[in-house]
């Protein structure tokens, strides 16, 4: 009896211990998200839009700061932690990604810290821009004003309330993404979108696994929607979802999300099946918005838990990612003249 007694005592103090622990983790997110707030209305209401910088006699004028400042930092700084919150929240402290990362990442795991890292500084950024010849610097704006000045028409939705605009581009985002990864996922592309595969554990922030010559996304996607009169506001909140999205699908959720995730929003669990090893069967779910790979043909479902995912092709992985990079960037060119099997 005295044994059951002081069982059940600890089983008690373990729940207790887990209510309090995520107690912690809603309040940490509260506050994070109040000190946010108070920043966004700091810049916004505090610091001017446009700004004149004066050195050595000469001036340069910077203009729309907000969106520069919202943009290069406050979506990262916004996101990660939060996705890494929520993920911790859900799946207890012993498996999220943020005990992974600070007290023992894997080498896949370092992989993604490094392009993370090296993306936020901005030097994959300039890497990817000089690898694909400046591509990345043509304007979809210039286009449609181009063809509305041809035509005379241009598609507007401005008259819209700003959250069915969300909405709208949101899954005409989707759509063109479906195409892009599917592009990615070709015999020509896949040697710059393997580097994204080529992760062996999925945390929030592989992600942000991306190869910096990877460009087909700008092309089928950022053009097409700024053709398509998407507001710089429009897209800046779009770009929060798609990131958001994208942190919690790499995330160590373990769930199909149930309707939602086979019809609304793809879930963890099938995002980990795009991801599989296994290539017995045809990758599927390219999609972040289900509909279109149920349209298209490439939904499978038939999601699970612990399914091992990665490439054939070997990856150092750690801190040094450069090796790898510049031979996939070799496999990309040399593509269009050998051919690979993997």
């Amino acid at each position: 009896m005295a044994l059951a007694d002081t069982s059940m005592t600890l089983e008690g103090l373990a729940r207790r211990r887990t209510v309090m622990g995520r107690a912690a983790v809603v309040l940490g997110l509260l506050a994070y998200a109040a000190l946010l707030g108070g920043a966004w209305w700091a810049v916004v209401h505090l610091l001017p839009d446009q700004i004149t910088l004066q050195a050595f006699g000469k001036s340069k004028t910077v203009g729309d700061v907000h969106n520069r400042i919202v943009t290069g930092i406050g979506l990262i700084a916004a996101i990660l932690p939060a996705a890494l919150w929520i993920e911790w929240l859900v799946v207890g402290w012993e498996r999220s990604s943020a005990r992974a990362l600070i007290l023992g990442p894997t080498r896949s795991m370092r992989t993604d810290l490094m392009v993370l890292v090296l993306g936020q500084g901005h030097v994959l950024d300039l890497v990817g821009k000089a690898m694909m010849l400046g591509a990345s610097m043509i304007s979809g704006m210039a286009i449609r004003e181009w063809i509305k000045a041809q035509t005379g028409f241009a598609v507007d939705l401005t008259s819209l309330p700003f959250a069915a605009q969300l909405v709208i581009y949101f899954y005409i985002y989707t759509f063109f993404d479906y195409w892009t990864h599917r592009l990615d996922h070709s015999r020509f592309f896949w040697p710059l979108h393997r580097f994204h595969h080529s992760a062996e554990d999925f945390c929030v922030v592989t992600s942000a696994r991306q190869h910096p010559a990877a460009f087909s996304a700008f092309f089928v996607i950022n053009l097409p929607l700024a053709i398509l009169g998407a507001t710089p506001a429009v897209m800046i909140f779009v770009s929060v979802v798609v990131t958001t999205v994208g942190f919690i699908i790499h995330s160590q959720l373990q769930s199909d999300w149930g309707w939602f995730g086979r019809w609304v929003l793809q879930s963890p669990l099938h995002h980990r099946l795009h991801h599989k090893l296994d290539m017995t069967h045809p990758t599927g779910h390219f999609a972040m918005a289900p509909i279109w790979d149920r349209l298209f043909g490439t939904w499978y479902g038939g999601a699970k838990r612990d399914l091992v995912i990665g490439v054939s092709q070997p990856y150092r992985h750690g801190f040094w990612i450069v090796p790898d990079m510049l031979r996939d960037y070799w496999h990309f060119w040399s593509g269009f003249v050998v051919r690979r099997t993997d």
